[in-house]
């Protein structure tokens, strides 16, 4: 395809080729290239386009023409934080946040470039949900451990938010951790009462960033409500807010949103942003390889199942390939009528999603009624709006399925705190969708003006 473009253009310039009429010597540039065209003059003109082929054969070797599209590698917040020799670290005691998908883009552990590295003391390592290997489940307990010598302390076990002592080991945090932009995962929590912690210890931070794998401009759900505020949905924004872990720090620091015992704090941060990265970008446009970040996002298009049908899950009334090899990217509901759902799904039209039925697919026939979830890479979907929609037109279609007898408290609960709301699980109950549509997308359009003061990339 590149060849194909580059040759559409450069025949262009074949048409300039000079004619006896004008000089006898004369040059084509391309990209500091000088090319004689003396000798042409003098062949057929077949035999001169076959020479300027060549011509570009050798200049599509040697990278001579401007790249198309996303070339430019990009530098994460790691990869530029290496390049300048760890300055602004120099000297200090570092604790740092992160875990094994936090990586460069030559994909080296942001851990193993602190370790035992002469300019600075790794003192202490923080880890989120999951620990440092992802490999804990869910909501499970993690607990403290040791690596390369250094003390990991967990921050998903007996605290959420590093201690005094711990605290006290170090002159700087530095976070690295790589979200994936959906508001219930809980790294945002666990970023905020880090930031919570050295604002109290008056410690500067680092946050080293990176990319938000669904990309920068997708931005869908309703705003949390302040009062469910919880570690599933800390901060007041949408289930889908299209920042990166950098963006959302900032917006934290500055909006008033960091409170320690009921006072409004801020913490010295500094960004190190990535180089090269667009808000445009999806994923795959970032040439990056993806390292799983908990058991079940192994992917990206486990992200974009989770955007989709995570708070669904909520509910524990869908089948979503949790702990299988395709972790929301499944989808089936046990006793319901197999061809009222297949007619239901059918009818769904959700742009960049496709429901592939389970008889195409020979290694899910044990599941009854399901269906495998195709996302494209190319659209900028509203995974939530899909998700939450589907759910609705479920409710109309499988009222039984929504009796306050079926449907267990906890779950109840934690489906409002992964919602942010209680409006949306009583209007889904009730069958009102005037109002559950309406408040799918609550607070949104202020959220955007407010984001855009803390966008750190175009």
């Amino acid at each position: 395809m590149q060849l194909c473009n580059i040759t559409r253009s450069f025949l262009g310039k074949i048409i300039e080729i000079p004619t006896n009429k004008q000089k006898n010597t004369s040059k084509l540039h391309i990209q500091g290239r000088f090319f004689n065209f003396e000798i042409l003059q003098n062949f057929f003109p077949m035999v001169r386009l076959l020479l300027c082929f060549l011509i570009l054969c050798i200049s599509c070797t040697t990278e001579v023409f401007p790249k198309v599209g996303y070339q430019q590698k990009i530098l994460l917040g790691i990869d530029v934080l290496v390049r300048d020799d760890f300055k602004i670290l120099y000297g200090k005691r570092v604790g740092l946040l992160t875990n094994s998908a936090s990586r460069s883009s030559s994909k080296k552990m942001t851990v193993e470039y602190f370790v035992n590295n002469p300019k600075f003391t790794l003192n202490a390592i923080f880890t989120p949900e999951h620990g440092f290997f992802t490999t804990v489940p869910a909501g499970k307990y993690v607990p403290d451990d040791s690596l390369y010598g250094v003390p990991i302390f967990s921050l998903y076990g007996n605290n959420r938010k590093p201690t005094p002592y711990q605290m006290s080991l170090v002159d700087i945090v530095v976070v690295d951790l790589q979200d994936i932009g959906v508001r219930s995962y809980t790294f945002i929590s666990t970023l905020y009462k880090v930031m919570e912690a050295c604002a109290d210890a008056n410690i500067p931070l680092v946050i080293l960033d990176r990319p938000n794998p669904l990309g920068g401009n997708l931005v869908d759900g309703n705003v949390l409500e302040p009062q469910w505020a919880s570690f599933v949905g800390i901060v007041p924004i949408p289930y889908l807010h299209g920042c990166t872990i950098g963006e959302i720090a900032f917006m934290i620091n500055e909006e008033g949103w960091l409170k320690s015992n009921g006072v409004t704090k801020k913490c010295d941060l500094t960004i190190v942003k990535m180089e090269n990265w667009k808000r445009q970008m999806n994923w795959e446009d970032t040439n990056l390889e993806w390292f799983q970040t908990s058991p079940n996002i192994k992917s990206v298009d486990a992200i974009r199942g989770i955007a989709m049908f995570g708070v669904l899950g909520e509910l524990g009334l869908f089948n979503l390939g949790v702990g299988t090899d395709l972790p929301f990217q499944v989808f089936s509901i046990r006793n319901v009528n197999v061809k009222k759902l297949e007619k239901l799904v059918s009818e769904l039209k959700f742009d960049g999603v496709a429901f592939i039925n389970k008889e195409k697919q020979k290694h899910l026939e044990k599941e009854h009624n399901t269906f495998l979830i195709k996302f494209a890479k190319n659209k900028e979907c509203k995974y939530y709006t899909f998700g939450m929609t589907l759910l609705f037109e479920i409710r109309k279609a499988f009222p039984h399925l929504f009796s306050y007898e079926r449907l267990k408290s906890r779950r109840i609960e934690m489906f409002k705190k992964v919602t942010g709301t209680s409006v949306l699980f009583d209007s889904l109950i009730q069958g009102d969708e005037t109002e559950y549509f309406n408040y799918l997308n609550k607070g949104l359009d202020e959220f955007l003006k407010l984001r855009s003061k803390y966008l750190l990339y175009k």
